[in-house]
């Protein structure tokens, strides 16, 4: 990622009015190995952009530098160049996850009557299933539900944990036998 000509064309050039395009080149030239090693930690079809803005962050970190608050030059640089590269891989990330849209996700017309009625025989099952179980089942499910271990359920209970798993094992078969019908 060598930088040329044309990639200094893409920084307005109200930006290098802190500096002129030949200084500005040496510059890169310095930083630019700091650069692709931040970017290399990248996804590499971000890697472009990512170098560019970070050539974009090395321009305004050469603007914004003030000597006067007594911070190394090249550490300031560094870190603007870290933070900016950082914080346009989040937007790119972001944007990816909009773009990476599963075709298989997207309900196909002819399904769409399957899936209503898949779903209102599942709605159906669970308005339906405390019907189905024992009131020490419902108790049962209703703790394990809860994410408590077997022996927080059985001391709440007020039984063993033998009969906790004995009684999950129930509950388990009566699901499999309602949705193998």
């Amino acid at each position: 990622m060598q930088m040329n000509k044309s990639d200094l064309s893409r920084i307005p050039e109200e930006s290098l009015s802190a500096t002129d395009e030949k200084a500005f080149a040496e510059t890169v030239k310095t930083y630019s190995p700091y650069i692709e090693s931040v970017v290399s930690s990248f996804p590499s079809y971000h890697r472009e952009d990512l170098y560019q803005e970070g050539l974009v962050a090395l321009n305004a970190a050469l603007r914004t530098f003030d000597e006067s608050k007594n911070v190394p030059k090249e550490a300031y640089i560094r870190i603007c160049v870290k933070r900016r590269i950082i914080a346009a891989y989040r937007v790119m990330k972001k944007n990816d996850e909009v773009a990476d849209i599963d075709i298989s996700e997207i309900s196909d017309p002819a399904n769409i009557e399957t899936e209503i009625v898949e779903k209102e025989y599942t709605e159906n099952f669970f308005q339906n299933l405390p019907d189905k179980l024992s009131e020490l089942e419902k108790n049962v499910l209703s703790e394990y539900l809860t994410d408590k271990t077997y022996a927080q359920i059985s001391e709440k209970l007020g039984i063993s944990e033998k009969t906790v798993d004995n009684t999950l094992s129930r509950i388990k078969s009566k699901i499999r036998k309602y949705f193998l019908r």
